[in-house]
């Protein structure tokens, strides 16, 4: 990983091309990934990081259609856990205090428009953290039919990752991008470690004090 790592931090392609462990860098993203479709209070960076796969991919140092598979995959499951969240939390105290602050027959009118508009709903709200999450929570508490969340979570995200790699493949690729694409990789991949790193002290914390 640190091979993997390195090589990226110094532009070092052609090492990246021949090193068989991308394939675990590749894995490592999609776990973010999925770990952030499942739970509403992880804002990582799940774009940011399927836009640099995409630019991987334009480097042709991981594989196409892998990426599209892994990480359309993890986008899926995460959604469906949180789907299966939503259900655990039907009928809970929970779910009542929350019913109770909304206007009437609100839970009926969503769970309408989940049912006749998910796949679209669904597709926008992966480009944002907290709603990446939160529509498959509400999805499953709002008692949408098991089958249909699964086929909804399936389409919205193979959209949603092929859509992400073609622009990151696209602006990679682009002739003005050339003089950026060393320090765009490296601010990312200092961001992206810095966020990961302040979410884990945040949960740190959190647990601390949950426990205290």
């Amino acid at each position: 990983m640190q091979q993997i790592l390195t090589a990226i931090w110094l532009q070092d392609f052609d090492s990246l091309q021949v090193v068989n462990p991308i394939n675990i860098l590749l894995l490592l993203l999609a776990v973010v990934l999925l770990t952030e479709s499942c739970f509403i209070f992880l804002p990582l960076p799940g774009v940011g990081l399927t836009l640099f796969v995409g630019g991987l991919v334009s480097i042709e140092a991981v594989d196409y259609y892998n990426a599209v598979i892994l990480l359309s995959a993890a986008a899926s499951i995460g959604s469906i856990f949180a789907y299966l969240q939503g259900r655990w939390l039907h009928g809970t105290t929970f779910m009542y205090s929350v019913e109770r602050r909304l206007p009437p027959k609100s839970q009926q009118r969503a769970k309408t428009l989940l049912e006749k508009h998910g796949v679209f709903i669904l597709f926008l709200s992966q480009f944002l953290p907290f709603l990446r999450a939160l529509i498959p929570l509400l999805m499953g508490a709002t008692r949408v039919g098991f089958i249909h969340a699964v086929l909804t979570s399936i389409t919205s995200s193979l959209i949603w990752t092929m859509t992400l790699l073609f622009i990151g493949t696209r602006v990679m690729r682009h002739p003005l991008m050339a003089a950026f694409k060393v320090s765009i990789t490296k601010w990312f991949l200092v961001g992206s470690f810095l966020l990961f790193t302040t979410v884990l002290i945040t949960l740190l914390l959190h647990w601390i004090r949950h426990k205290q």
